[in-house]
C-alpha cells in the first residue's frame, strides 16, 4: 500500500499508510476534516468519567445507590452481586464496576486488619491478666 503524501509539522513526510484509493491517511486527508472533528468529539464524550446517581435507599431504582457507610461482608457481597448485574444489563460502565470491585477488596483487607488487631489486643490483655 502507498504511504500518505502529507508533510508533518516537523517537515518529515508522513509514514502512515494512505487510505485505499486516496493519497492521504485519515489524519491528513483534506476531505475528512469534518469526520475527524466528529471523531474527536465522540472520543471526548466517550472518555468522560462514568458515575452512578446517588439516592436513598441503598438499592432503589436500577443504577441508583446510596453513599456507603461501614459495610458488613454480607453487604459487600450484595453490592458486588448488584454491580455484576448492572454491568450485565448495561446499567453501569464496566470501569465503574472494576473500581467498585477493587475498592470492595480494599474494604475487606481493612476489615481483616481490624479483626487481627482486635485479636492481638485480646491476647495481650489475657497475658497481662495472667502475669
Amino acid at each position: 500500500m502507498a504511504t500518505c503524501r502529507a508533510t508533518r509539522k516537523d517537515g518529515e513526510r508522513c509514514r502512515a499508510e494512505a487510505q485505499s484509493g486516496r493519497d492521504y491517511c485519515f489524519f491528513h486527508d483534506p476531505a475528512k476534516g469534518e469526520e475527524r472533528h466528529d471523531s474527536k468529539v465522540a472520543g471526548g464524550k466517550a472518555g468522560k468519567l462514568a458515575t452512578l446517581a446517588t439516592v436513598k435507599p441503598w438499592r432503589g431504582v436500577a443504577g441508583e445507590v446510596d453513599v456507603l457507610k461501614a459495610v458488613t461482608p454480607v453487604e459487600l457481597v450484595d453490592l458486588l452481586c448488584n454491580t455484576i448485574d448492572d454491568v450485565r444489563t448495561g446499567a453501569i460502565d464496566p470501569k465503574v464496576a472494576n473500581a467498585v470491585g477493587y475498592l470492595a477488596g480494599v474494604i475487606v483487607k481493612i476489615q481483616e486488619q481490624e479483626a487481627l488487631v482486635e485479636r492481638l489486643s485480646a491476647i495481650e490483655e489475657a497475658l497481662k491478666a495472667r502475669g
